[in-house]
């Protein structure tokens, strides 16, 4: 049995993988997007200040935004939760 994995590092490792994947995804996505939002000047080989600032604040308006959906879906979760508890409580 050498060399064989157990079936939960297997999975592990794939969720670990996926994971991996979504997280260069939206990587990708967000460099995308603040890239041809604000750097406009290709005459230069400089990054000017205004095409530097422009990303900064992009990128900062694009991780709070994520912040703010992650604490809304764990809020909406937590509801979830509850008013389920509070349903098979009544039912028993």
């Amino acid at each position: 049995m050498a060399g064989q994995v157990p079936p939960q590092m297997q999975v592990d490792a794939m969720s670990s993988g996926a994971q991996f994947r979504e997280f260069l995804s939206q990587y990708n996505k967000i460099t995308e997007q603040c890239f041809m939002a604000c750097v406009h000047d290709f005459t230069t080989r400089r990054v000017i200040s205004a095409e530097d600032t422009c990303s900064i604040n992009c990128l900062e308006k694009f991780m709070k935004m994520t912040n703010r959906i992650s604490q809304r879906f764990q809020e909406h979760q937590m509801a979830s939760n509850d008013s389920l508890a509070a349903l098979a409580q009544q039912g028993s």
